[in-house]
């Protein structure tokens, strides 16, 4: 009986040593992470008969704390046209942007930006700002049942397409202003002002992701005719009897625009998903990363309550 009791006194022991041995050798080893250089980023939409803006920022490492994005403010940024003509951008603090207030983009222009940042090549981007197409027609056909509580608009837009490679973007508003008396007795205004999901009703238009509503297409089924272009919208807006409007956005843009708009849409839908296929977000910035876009807006409006545009 002793000779038990000394053998597990002799274990008991030998297990504490060695539990104190291997804790000894415990070693804690940071390891130091090399940060790359940041890149320059470039953001900039150019549309016609607006301000020209860039946006400068520097990249963010994948295992950086800081969400901000840090704003690059004393850069050299110049925008030069096809024709020859060339002047500056300058930084304003309230926007964080680039701007110039003496120039005006131009439809049918090529535009180079270049941008000068220290320790840094040149970085540099080229697109043209597309012709305007104006929307041909807006046909209210209706309203279609959805279930036994509510139904949605259907319209077309119509619009004549130029021979060539062309990409658009379709969006609708609903707006709508009133006012109303408080329990003081004051006047008070307000206004009401949110996009419309579209949805189109040929297959071929249709998304993998959402863009706010709008739908983003190519002019493959009807490059340099006609286009007619159905869709179901979100809700009924036509038929409310509230002085509102519908209003349809038919924006023309750049190869860089619809690519960029695609991939950056399909990545974020992918998004928490462990089996979908990585998405290559596009980029057209020479020496950085970003995009550099240019469009041309057209619209029209229905009044509700009509059906009529």
């Amino acid at each position: 009986m002793n000779t038990l009791l000394s053998y597990r006194r002799y274990f008991l022991f030998v297990f504490i040593i060695g539990g104190l041995f291997i804790s000894s050798c415990e070693t804690t080893v940071d390891i130091d992470i090399p940060f790359e250089k940041p890149q320059v980023t470039l953001n900039s939409t150019l549309i016609h008969n607006t301000f020209p803006k860039v946006r400068l920022t520097y990249s963010r490492h994948i295992l950086d704390n800081n969400w901000e994005f840090e704003p690059i403010t004393t850069a050299e940024v110049k925008l030069t046209t096809d024709d020859g003509q060339s002047f500056y951008l300058g930084y304003n603090e309230e926007s964080g942007e680039y701007i110039s207030l003496d120039y005006m983009v131009m439809e049918g222009k090529e535009y180079t930006v270049e941008v000068k940042v220290e320790g840094y090549d040149i970085i540099s981007a080229t697109e043209t700002v597309p012709i305007h197409v104006p929307i041909k027609d807006l046909i209210y056909n209706g309203s279609a049942k959805v279930d036994s509580w509510s139904t949605r608009d259907d319209i077309t837009l119509v619009f004549d397409d130029a021979i060539g490679e062309n990409y658009y973007e379709i969006s609708a508003f609903y707006y709508r202003q009133g006012s109303y008396v408080d329990q003081d007795g004051n006047e008070v205004y307000y206004s009401d002002n949110q996009p419309i999901y579209l949805e189109p009703k040929n297959p071929a238009y249709e998304q993998d992701f959402f863009l706010d509503g709008a739908v983003l297409i190519d002019d493959k089924l009807f490059d340099g005719k006609e286009a007619k272009i159905d869709f179901f919208t979100s809700g009924n807006f036509i038929e409310l009897e509230n002085g509102g409007e519908v209003q349809f956005v038919l924006k023309v843009v750049s190869p860089g625009y619809y690519y960029f708009r695609t991939t950056s849409g399909l990545q974020d839908w992918n998004e928490g998903d462990p089996f979908a296929q990585p998405v290559q977000v596009y980029t057209n910035i020479k020496n950085g990363i970003g995009i550099f876009m240019t469009g041309n807006v057209s619209s029209k409006e229905m009044e509700t309550g009509t059906g009529q545009n």
